[in-house]
């Protein structure tokens, strides 16, 4: 049985596929298939969501971070601003998921 955290991970990963096929990164590179380079750099549009990228064969740790408009940036996964976005984006799913859907 699949669970809704599968789907939705799938959902999110097709997403980033997706983008990734036709939309560049400002901060660090056109994407092909996955981080190879990552950036340092504070984003400052709004984060909306965010992917792990694993270190497999040409690909780095990363975080891919999705703002609000639908781009996608590499950074690196050890920044003391990523851990603190990961966070907080961490703690907005969770109290979304304890607040329930309507009923109304």
């Amino acid at each position: 049985m699949t669970t809704c955290g599968t789907v939705t991970k799938s959902m999110l990963l097709l997403a980033v596929v997706v983008a990734l096929t036709g939309q560049g990164s400002a901060v660090t590179q056109k994407f092909s298939e996955c981080c190879t380079r990552v950036s340092r750099k504070h984003i400052t549009e709004t984060i909306v969501d965010y992917m792990v990228q694993k270190r497999i064969n040409h690909c780095v740790n990363a975080f891919i971070f999705q703002t609000e408009s639908g781009r996608l940036y590499c950074c690196k996964h050890d920044e003391p601003w990523v851990l603190r976005k990961i966070r907080q984006l961490r703690a907005t799913k969770r109290a979304a998921l304890a607040s329930g859907p309507s009923l109304l």
